[in-house]
């Protein structure tokens, strides 16, 4: 490889004092750029481990079969809000991951929760990232920062696609993400966070030729539903249960009083409670893609009356941390606010990460809630992720 050189020692054509000013400027331009894309291109071959704000485990294998977008932001950089709106717009979809990285907050994890807080990231994940110029951050596992915001794209088959530094540009992406399934002929694989073989085995063993085909009818709804929009799969689930699953109470189900039932039982015997449908509901979206945190299992009284305990059980979905919920309910066909459920109060509620409000007691996380984690452990056995 021959090396230009602006010394007339180094070159039979030595450039004029203004040619090398000018190539020294370039040269100087160009590096971390090159360096960048040489940087990127190893990191397509990598993975990445982080820990989120909340000390969530968060891992690009955990998102496979969907598009991952790992957004890099500052809290000087006012470009980064710009975007806000757009990211919320994408971590929406059914096949898309948005994980936020903030840089140089330091070692403070308030205060990048505070940013997140106070600019509506409402992102699958929030890491801290530490300081953009520390050799040993953990953030390095994606790729270098020298612009923000900065973006990496990561394909459904987790490698690394796309560099995108600067502001994400919608149509930029969606015509590379056509381009990609395209090539790879035809769309992005399908990635249920469910075993339908493990459930249909167990199904058919446990409930014969009826609980096969309540098995069928319930795959064969997830699969339509799967790339829809989130209100469509909302409804979807709850009109599934509500039509295919007669309520009836656990003693003449299954002879005792409170029985937690997995999705697959409830789907066998074609009958449960309020808190089975809701069950089922919750880990139907849940193989769906849709994140814990914005389900919430409800144990829920009427509002009015003399009720001191609780009588029912909802689901309900927060569209953000903060917002009114859409409440899936068992006794009602339609979707409608918490505040349009003047009829209920709420007593408790739960899912995989925690329990808000006082069951006998009990308050903090999931973990707390026996009967709760004992269901955990056997729908993950019948394989539910």
């Amino acid at each position: 490889m021959q090396v230009m050189s602006c010394h007339p020692r180094h070159s039979s054509r030595p450039f004029t004092g203004l040619a090398c000013a000018l190539l020294l400027v370039l040269a100087t331009w160009l590096h971390p750029l090159i360096m960048g894309l040489a940087d990127a291109e190893e990191a397509q071959t990598t993975s990445f481990v982080f820990a989120d704000i909340d000390g969530r485990s968060v891992r690009l294998t955990d998102f496979r079969g969907k598009w991952v977008l790992v957004n890099f932001w500052a809290h000087w950089c006012p470009l980064c809000w710009l975007e806000v709106p757009t990211l919320n717009e994408l971590n929406r979809r059914t096949d898309f991951v948005v994980i936020g990285i903030g840089l140089d907050y330091g070692t403070n994890l308030n205060l990048v929760r505070e940013a997140a807080s106070q600019h509506n990231l409402d992102f699958r994940a929030i890491v801290a990232g530490g300081a953009r110029r520390d050799p040993a951050s953990p953030y390095r596992q994606v790729g270098p920062v020298d612009f923000f915001p900065t973006s990496y794209l990561f394909d459904p088959n987790g490698e690394l696609a796309m560099f995108l530094p600067g502001q994400v540009r919608v149509d930029k992406l969606q015509s590379f993400m056509a381009a990609w399934q395209t090539k790879a002929g035809g769309p992005a694989p399908l990635h249920l966070a469910v075993n339908f073989g493990k459930v249909e085995t167990l199904v058919r063993q446990r409930h014969g030729s009826a609980g096969l085909k309540a098995y069928n009818d319930w795959h064969a709804a997830l699969i339509d539903l799967a790339s829809r929009p989130v209100a469509l799969q909302l409804a979807g689930v709850n009109d599934f249960f509500n039509k295919h699953v007669r309520l009836d109470s656990d003693l003449r189900v299954w002879g005792r009083d409170n029985y937690w039932a997995t999705p697959g039982e409830t789907l066998g015997k074609g009958r449960g409670d309020s808190e089975n449908l809701a069950i089922a509901k919750y880990f139907s979206l849940s193989a769906l893609g849709i994140p814990a945190e914005r389900l919430r299992l409800t144990y829920t009284r009427p509002a009015s009356g003399t009720a001191k305990v609780a009588i029912g059980m909802v689901l309900a979905y927060y569209p953000a941390p903060n917002a009114d919920p859409l409440i899936l309910d068992a006794r009602m066909p339609a979707i409608k606010p918490a505040s349009e459920r003047s009829d209920l109060k709420p007593v408790y509620s739960f899912n995989s990460l925690g329990v808000w409000g006082n069951p006998a007691g009990v308050a903090g996380r999931g973990d707390n809630l026996p009967v709760w984690q004992d269901l955990l452990v056997r729908a993950r056995n019948e394989g539910f992720e």
